[in-house]
């Protein structure tokens, strides 16, 4: 997993409230506080049961935006990283990915209803990734499809096809 619910919060600018909304397609019911303590395990006792039950399936949507971010971060990856796959926690800290997965996760809560202020301000996770795979950008793990070693080069080119026995 590349991120967590409260990745996608802080990379939405309202925050839970705003993730909440997102979350929940009835609109109503779900508040910020509500969703962050469904996500995090606390009791939610002191909320209504419909409350409840509708604050499970937000942060089940949660979930499973972010599950669908890390399996589209994983096309991009994997032919470079398969030897390595699945990453390392450690290297996944140590580069923007928690970032690009809360990025697109908040982009796949939205749907088709995706402001275009929204879609502008998560391109550059789409820049990243395509970086990636590229071989712009390196995750500083040992990757199978890169340059080869400096001061070396070997070329390929195909067979000749010229017949010199009938020449």
């Amino acid at each position: 997993m590349y991120c967590t619910a409260a990745d996608v919060a802080n990379a939405a600018t309202g925050s839970w409230e705003e993730l909440a909304q997102r979350a929940n397609p009835t609109g109503a019911g779900v508040d910020g506080e509500l969703l962050r303590a469904a996500v995090a395990g606390d009791s939610l006792a002191e909320w209504p049961a419909e409350a409840q039950a509708l604050a499970a399936e937000a942060a089940t949507r949660v979930a499973d935006a972010i599950d669908s971010a890390g399996k589209h971060i994983d096309t991009y990856l994997f032919p470079r990283y398969r030897g390595v796959m699945p990453l390392a926690p450690e290297t996944i800290i140590a580069s923007s990915l928690p970032a690009v997965c809360a990025a697109i996760a908040l982009r796949r809560l939205y749907g088709a209803s995706l402001p275009q202020e929204l879609r502008d301000g998560t391109k550059w996770a789409d820049d990243y990734l395509v970086n990636i795979s590229k071989g712009i950008v390196s995750l500083g793990q040992v990757d199978t499809a890169v340059a080869q070693a400096p001061g070396r080069t070997v070329a390929k080119a195909p067979a000749k096809r010229f017949d010199w026995d009938a020449y």
